[in-house]
């Protein structure tokens, strides 16, 4: 058998793994010893943290280092209050309330926010109210277990009007702290390991804080080791975190503002009845406090409020996005049909093509009757080379413009226009009999007789010649064209300036010269459109 190779953790990695094992080694130490000395231990691993900061920032250097030189400065109050705590554990002197480590960990729970609230805003960009309000749905909701077991009970003591306060403000710091939490831990997006071991770092600070204010206030007996070594766990994973290598990774979290995930919407729910329970088992007597229930009544119903806002904020989102989207299938239309028009129209004059012409000639004899049918003209301009070549192919292009100009103020609305190429256009006709035709035909030879005008100030005149085919029963669309180009053969041979109608005899006797005057009339197409 070949052999496996397990590639070795990098030197940044190692460093978090050797801190890792010494804290773990440190804990159990904790654990395994009975002597007093063991509560100096806290201090120490808070202490260690401040040092892994610093050195993780300096090593791997991330991309944010305010937040992680905010809870490095975070951590130095908090070690400094666990070794006064300690001490007073050693000498086995009960430790004063409130005293110099009470302050010291408030202070450091304020600067522990203020690191966290610059990751969130670093790492997230800018507000999303959704996040906003779904971190409020998880914090009102566990503030309603924090003042059921927490809160209701310091206030019910005999505490004094200062002991109450820092009592007090021990799980409304945690909340505040759970908020920034339930923010962070709410996106979507890429998270590092140093980030999930930030998150860990937190939940289990903040379930170690609410295990021990919870036994205090309430009186329940719990083994205080329990929350002592939730607050090393704690240090260690923050330790760890600094350290990984992962912490040079930025991590780019958003907010999914499009979706609420089933699982999400199942916790949001729960937590609006967690205050309803408590109120329906009479936790602590609750229901004999009035006070106590109208809180947890005004915390139901702002739950309530958050999470109407928050489907109200998705179903917004929603329409948002249904109407960019509708914007999106509009525009894609518009494009579709500029395209189709690109396709069947001529871009210089923008009259149809001969594509166009060909499906209209096909659909208008489909309907072709004896009584009513349609006419077919084809036009090629009399002398139009002798302008390209004097004047220049712009001179051509505006000459064919206003040539399109003219013949479309001459027709019905209903005739179609259609450009075939160089200076050769057609017009299709229908519902109009032979004498009618004639007419018609006439008036588009007259239209000219004034001359053209162009920018620069010359003014041109130009002849065409027409060839015309009135159909009177159901023809295919290749041999109306070809007796509309036999009758504008006629014409042009005819001395140019007018107008030939096709005749069925003239199909026999003229089939060889058609081809004559489509070559002849190849080098008179002077327009490079």
């Amino acid at each position: 058998m070949g052999k496996v190779h397990v590639p070795l953790p990098s030197r940044r990695e190692a460093a978090a793994w050797a801190y890792a094992a010494a804290g773990t080694a440190v804990i159990i130490t904790y654990l395994v010893t009975s002597s007093s000395a063991r509560y100096m231990l806290g201090g120490v691993m808070s202490a260690s943290v401040v040092v892994a900061i610093v050195v993780g920032v300096i090593r791997s250097r991330p991309p944010s280092v305010l937040p992680w030189y905010l809870l490095a400065a975070a951590m130095a109050p908090y070690a400094a209050a666990d070794t006064i705590w300690g001490l007073y554990q050693v000498r086995g002197v009960e430790v004063p309330f409130p005293g110099v480590a009470d302050w010291l960990y408030l202070g450091s729970y304020l600067l522990f926010t203020a690191g966290l609230v610059t990751l969130a805003r670093q790492q997230s960009g800018r507000l999303h109210w959704a996040g906003l309000l779904d971190a409020g749905i998880v914090t009102l909701g566990a503030g309603t277990l924090s003042w059921a077991f927490i809160i209701a009970p310091y206030l019910r003591s005999e505490l004094s009007a200062w002991q109450l306060a820092v009592s007090v403000a021990y799980p409304v710091t945690d909340l505040v702290l759970l908020a920034i939490a339930a923010r962070l831990m709410l996106t979507t997006g890429t998270r590092t390991p140093s980030f999930l071991l930030v998150i860990g770092w937190l939940l289990v600070l903040l379930a170690a804080d609410g295990l021990y204010y919870g036994t205090l206030a309430t009186g329940t007996v719990i083994p205080e080791d329990i929350s002592e070594v939730g607050w090393m766990v704690s240090s260690l994973l923050l330790g760890a975190a600094a350290l990984h290598s992962s912490v040079a990774q930025p991590t780019q979290l958003a907010i999914d503002q499009e979706r609420l995930p089933p699982q999400r919407l199942s916790i949001l729910s729960a937590l609006i009845l967690m205050g309803p329970l408590i109120v329906l088992a009479n936790v602590g007597g609750i229901r004999d406090q009035p006070v106590d229930v109208a809180v947890i009544v005004g915390m139901m119903a702002g739950l309530s409020l958050l999470l109407v806002l928050r489907v109200a904020f998705l179903a917004r989102y929603a329409q948002s996005r249904a109407i960019a989207l509708a914007a999106s299938l509009q525009e894609q239309a518009e494009l579709q049909e500029q395209l189709s028009h690109q396709a069947t129209h001529d871009p210089l004059t923008g009259l149809a093509n001969r594509a166009l012409l060909n499906e209209r000639l096909e659909s208008a004899l489909y309907r072709c009757s004896a009584v009513s049918c349609a006419g077919l003209l084809m036009l090629d301009l009399d002398g139009f080379k002798d302008i390209n070549d004097t004047l220049g192919h712009p001179a051509g292009d505006e000459v064919l413009v206003d040539v399109a100009g003219r013949l479309t103020s001459r027709v019905r609305d209903q005739d179609l226009v259609a450009r075939l190429g160089g200076d050769e256009f057609a017009l299709l006709v229908e519902n109009m009999d032979a004498r009618t035709l004639h007419d018609y035909t006439t008036r588009i030879l007259d239209s000219f007789t004034d001359p053209f005008t162009l920018s620069h100030g010359h003014s041109v005149h130009l002849t065409t010649s027409i060839g015309a085919r009135s159909i009177t029963r159901p023809t295919a669309p290749s041999e109306a064209l070809r007796d509309a180009d036999i009758a504008l053969y006629r014409a042009k041979t005819a001395g140019k300036n007018q107008a030939a109608f096709f005749e069925p005899p003239q199909q026999s006797s003229s089939s060889t010269a058609q081809e004559d005057v489509r070559r002849s009339r190849g080098p008179e197409k002077g327009s490079r459109r």
